[in-house]
């Protein structure tokens, strides 16, 4: 049986994924095409870096909204990777930001904003095949779900800021693709690292994991090597449980492909990428 695992020992992001999903040998032209059929408005762009030795995919997602007209921080539009928000239909007291570069400012509110179902309604018109349209959906169902339970509001009035909503649907939507796209009949998943430290969201210092992603990581195994980043952002959580990974340690299996997807920071003595190996399991 053909299987890929994941090597979550820096943690997982979208971008990471990605980029990881590339260097393993999935097309360019296939996340390209993907995005593409999207018409939000977004392009890749893909470089390779070094983290900590490490020869890596870095992939960001460039929107034509520029960053400094939502964003308070001065990040240079270079580092516009996973960007995302939750906010409520109805009040302003629940915004969250996440990104994947383990930062989290606030944002300007007065831009548009992306419902629920104007997302599963973008999915649903999107030129992939099937199965991997089902894992995107679920990926934003799972968002959904988990910031309306620890906000204590209805699905329904969870909306993403619109930067950060076109930023999620590219990660969520081509890594299912490119996902698909490996021709594997499972995923396996390491431990997570989690990272360590606290992130900044509109309700203060928050511990890390982020509530999103410990709620989205519920019953998986986690440790924290001690390392003060965010490392598991929640788009990142919702991917390893739309994919539905089983958990293991490396598992008996020939390797015939793997890939690196960086993350944003280079850790000092610690290489901050996402590794996937895919192979035959045996029997």
């Amino acid at each position: 049986m053909r299987v890929a695992y994941l090597e979550c020992f820096s943690g997982i992001s979208g971008n990471m994924l990605l980029g990881a999903l590339l260097d393993a040998g999935v097309s360019e032209d296939l996340l390209r095409q993907t995005l593409a059929s999207l018409d939000i408005g977004a392009d890749l762009r893909i470089s390779h870096v070094n983290r900590s030795g490490i020869s890596s995919t870095n992939v960001e997602v460039l929107t034509e909204q520029p960053m400094h007209e939502v964003m308070h921080s001065h990040d240079h539009p270079h580092t516009h990777e996973l960007t995302y928000e939750f906010v409520h239909s109805h009040s302003h007291a629940g915004h969250a930001k996440h990104r994947n570069d383990h930062d989290h400012n606030p944002v300007h509110h007065d831009t548009h904003h992306r419902s629920l179902s104007n997302i599963r309604e973008l999915i649903r018109k999107a030129d992939i095949p099937a199965p991997a349209r089902e894992v995107a959906l679920r990926a934003f169902e799972m968002l959904g779900e988990v910031e309306a339970k620890i906000h204590n509001v209805p699905v329904e009035s969870i909306h993403f800021h619109e930067v950060g909503a076109v930023d999620s649907i590219a990660d969520i939507v081509c890594g299912a693709a490119g996902c698909h796209a490996l021709g594997v009949a499972s995923f396996v998943c390491s431990p997570l690292n989690v990272g360590g430290g606290t992130v900044r969201c509109a309700h203060g210092e928050f511990p890390v994991p982020a509530p999103a992603a410990l709620a989205l990581l519920k019953g998986a195994p986690l440790y924290s090597s001690g390392i003060q980043h965010e490392l598991v952002t929640p788009t990142g959580a919702a991917m390893i449980r739309a994919l539905q990974c089983h958990f293991s340690s490396f598992p008996a299996m020939t390797v015939d492909a793997i890939g690196y997807g960086a993350g944003t920071h280079n850790l000092k003595g610690h290489p901050n990428v996402l590794r996937i190996s895919v192979g035959e399991l045996h029997a």
